[in-house]
């Protein structure tokens, strides 16, 4: 089974747009969206649309929720906290209910997903250092071999050998052979917003037959999608951001 994964898109249209052309062509058996569909990007209710109409799945990202109401803001800085105040004034009942319905994790093909650590999911928390990977090591135990995670908006696979007491290894290329000795958490990076200095927009195909998970960059209409954040009145840095990719 060939499976698509996608994650943060965050209102940009045109990073979508990008995306779903090439899912055409790679034609994935499934799609699953590791959440925040909406927040900082100008087209958060067209996003939302393209998504539900080509995922299987979508888990509850920590920008959805805001929207939703269903956490605050107060950890958000401040761009972030007007552009959530922005979305949830354009977004349709249908959408706002549709996200609502979104699980925090999801168990599928021996896999994990969810937007941030699985640990605690509903508290977002990231996976950034060496630490909060051990912990999720350690809350996986032998029950998944691989766990998908959004939030960063990096793209990285950290891996460990599950029969020698070795410590994890980080992969930052885009074609990884997945060892069936090996365990994985691989952060799929960002469609609307990448922040590894990088601004082409990416998700991930996982090929379970093969073993072989597969890391997709692709250019797409920066420029467009910047200057709707501006012409919105969104926060400049917001727009700014998407340029250089952090």
């Amino acid at each position: 089974m060939r499976i698509g994964v996608i994650a943060d898109v965050h209102g940009n249209l045109e990073a979508l747009e990008a995306v779903v052309s090439d899912l055409k062509q790679s034609m994935p058996d499934v799609v699953l969206s590791l959440g925040d569909i909406v927040g900082y990007g100008a087209n958060p209710q067209e996003c939302c649309d393209i998504v539900k109409g080509i995922v299987r799945d979508n888990l509850m990202g920590n920008h959805d929720a805001a929207a939703l109401g269903m956490i605050d803001t107060e950890d958000f800085n401040e761009d972030a906290k007007l552009g959530i105040q922005w979305t949830k004034d354009r977004l349709a009942n249908q959408s706002l209910s549709w996200i609502s319905g979104s699980l925090y994790t999801l168990e599928y093909e021996g896999a994990l997903f969810s937007h941030g650590s699985p640990v605690h999911p509903e508290e977002f928390d990231y996976i950034m250092s060496r630490n909060d990977v051990e912990k999720v090591f350690y809350a996986l135990g032998n029950r998944y071999s691989i766990f998908f995670v959004g939030h960063s908006h990096r793209r990285f696979v950290v891996s460990k050998d599950i029969e020698k007491d070795e410590g994890p290894v980080i992969d930052y290329s885009d074609l990884v052979h997945v060892d069936k000795h090996r365990q994985y958490i691989i952060s799929v990076g960002s469609v609307g917003q990448p922040r590894d200095s990088d601004n082409t927009t990416s998700y991930g195909i996982l090929d379970t037959d093969k073993g072989i998970y597969t890391v997709k960059r692709l250019n797409y209409a920066i420029k467009r999608a910047s200057d709707k954040i501006l012409k919105a009145g969104l926060p400049k840095w917001l727009a700014y951001r998407l340029m250089i990719g952090v």
